[in-house]
């Protein structure tokens, strides 16, 4: 009886430790395995499960309580449970004066107002990821937050409560506020430097126009061979600068995204050919040896923008003769690649020289905007250092590439610029040419009545002399007012009408005569040299555009056109 009563008393102790939390504590079975041994051993199980489900759940209440983002545990009425230790510290809140709190007082519907709809869509799909939500905090704080729901369960699969994620997104939403910021500033900045260019092209172009013309009026008088030599220097320096103005037009251009890559059927040789040859007396003309060939397999008819790819050969071709005092300048056409089945080939020009070359350190950065191998060379050659830097986007747009070599192989000094472009080929070795449409002595028929508007005097006087020398009655308005009082009062045969105007400009005058059922064909008389303003001036009723300063060609073309 005295051991039986050592044993109960055994497995009352065994039980205290047990329910004391002591898991551990063990008691001896006897070898007889009675049913005390049999309550001992089951009640020595019981502690092993309530260790196991002890630290489990010790392991689990860690993760919640170390989670780096805030979690909120709601009963299933969408209650407040509990929240763990990052959503106190980031709200303020005390976990004790929300517990029973409904979660609306967090995420109120009046910062929410999708709030509802999305319970709504988390009961359907039984989960929400990524929603954006504003969190209250205790100090009326509003935090950006990404939250995720889901169910929570328990052991027989029935739902518990629901878990809330929130993720604090005040730091990502600050940096795409400046992103925002910083996005909105260089577009205004952009917009504003396109202004300015424009106005830039209209300011310089204006009375570069009357240089330009008058020059062009003046070589056509009786002159000294001195006189004629300072009017051609003068045409050749008002030539340079429009060429400086359309490379600083179209690096803008090409930065906005701006320049279309045209695709027409032309002559490869012949139209490569015609523009060379003039620099062929150029260089000549520096006792310098010039020449050019195209490669056999050069296919003779080709699909491509010509003007582009002249465009960056002629740049090169300038650069070799402005860097070569003495020797010898090759322009070289190369096949690199043709693909038959898909009618498509890759083209390479080559230039060479034996001018002064490029060091090896300097070959990266004259790609680069405004940039020169020696600044010193601007003093000494001229340039502002863009034409290569335009050359080389123009070949990027072309699917191309462009590098140099130098020295030459084989030399001291000397360079080899080239560029590739791809395109597509006509199997044809020959194609109709239309003949360009130039008179060198044009006149217009008789009585033709054409309209000038322009609020430049000396604009004014330039057209009227070259159109009344082309027999043309010319009648003028420096105004848009006066324009549409004169054009509504008679009938011209043409209008010239320039666009930015003081008051009324050309664009509203346009479309007023236009709205006036005034049929004569208005030609944009304009500095303006972009393509979208050529558009606005199209889309205001105008029939063409002859931009500012303007040739004898130029304006023959159009006035054969439309006069």
């Amino acid at each position: 009886m005295k051991v039986l009563k050592e044993r109960i008393e055994e497995i009352i102790t065994l039980i205290a430790e047990v329910a004391n939390g002591n898991f551990d504590y063990q008691l001896d079975i006897s070898e007889t395995g009675d049913e005390l041994d049999a309550i001992i051993a089951g009640i020595s199980m019981l502690g092993q499960e309530l260790k196991n489900s002890t630290v489990s759940r010790d392991f689990m209440q860690s993760i919640y309580q170390g989670v780096v983002d805030m979690l909120v545990v709601l009963n299933t009425d969408c209650t407040i449970r509990n929240v763990n230790e990052a959503f106190v510290e980031i709200t303020g809140y005390r976990e004790q004066e929300l517990i029973g709190k409904p979660v609306m007082e967090l995420f109120k519907l009046r910062d929410n107002p999708g709030l509802q709809a999305m319970f709504s869509k988390f009961k359907l799909q039984g989960k929400c990821l990524n929603l954006e939500l504003l969190l209250g905090a205790a100090d009326g704080r509003k935090i950006p937050t990404s939250c995720s729901l889901s169910y929570l369960k328990n052991n027989q699969q029935e739902t518990d409560g629901i878990l809330i994620v929130a993720k604090d997104i005040t730091e990502q939403k600050r940096k795409e506020t400046e992103l925002h910021d910083a996005k909105v500033k260089a577009e205004a900045a952009n917009e504003a430097k396109t202004n300015f260019l424009s106005s830039m092209s209209h300011e310089i172009r204006t009375p570069l126009n009357g240089i330009m013309g008058f020059t062009g009026l003046l070589l056509d008088t009786k002159m000294t061979p001195t006189q004629a030599q300072y009017v051609n220097l003068i045409r050749t320096s008002g030539s340079t600068l429009t060429k400086l103005l359309n490379d600083i037009l179209d690096l803008h251009r090409i930065e906005q995204d701006k320049i279309a890559i045209e695709a027409i059927p032309f002559d490869l040789r012949e139209n490569i050919a015609s523009h060379l040859e003039p620099y062929k007396y150029l260089a000549e003309s520096k006792h310098i040896a010039f020449s050019y060939t195209f490669d056999q397999a050069v296919p003779r008819v080709v699909v491509s923008d010509p003007t582009r790819i002249n465009q960056v050969l002629i740049n090169l071709i300038s650069n070799a003769i402005k860097f070569t005092e003495a020797g010898s300048i090759h322009v070289h056409c190369d096949l690199v690649s043709l693909d038959e089945a898909q009618g498509k080939a890759e083209i390479k020009f080559s230039v060479h020289d034996t001018g002064i070359g490029i060091p090896m350190e300097k070959q990266e950065i004259i790609f680069d905007s405004f940039t020169q191998s020696d600044q010193s060379m601007s003093r000494k050659y001229g340039g502002f250092g863009l034409g290569l830097a335009i050359s080389k986007k123009l070949v990027n747009l072309m699917h191309g590439a462009m590098g140099i070599t130098s020295p030459v192989v084989g030399q001291v000094t000397g360079s080899t610029f080239w560029f590739s472009v791809k395109l597509k080929y006509l199997g044809v070795e020959t194609m109709d040419v239309e003949e360009e449409d130039f008179e060198e002595n044009f006149t217009l028929p008789e009585n033709k009545q054409i309209l000038v508007v322009d609020d430049n005097p000396i604009n004014i006087i330039l057209m009227q002399d070259v159109l009344e020398n082309m027999g043309a009655i010319v009648t003028t308005a420096e105004n848009g007012e006066e324009a549409l009082k004169i054009a509504l009062s008679q009938p011209f045969d043409l209008i010239f009408m320039d666009i930015q105007m003081p008051g009324m400009d050309g664009l509203e005058v346009a479309t007023r005569l236009r709205g006036a059922n005034v049929t004569s064909p208005i030609i944009a008389f304009s500095a303006n040299a972009f393509k979208d303003d050529i558009a606005k001036s199209i889309g205001a009723g105008m029939n063409d555009h002859l931009c500012k300063p303007f040739t004898t060609r130029d304006l023959v073309v159009l006035l054969k056109k439309w006069a």
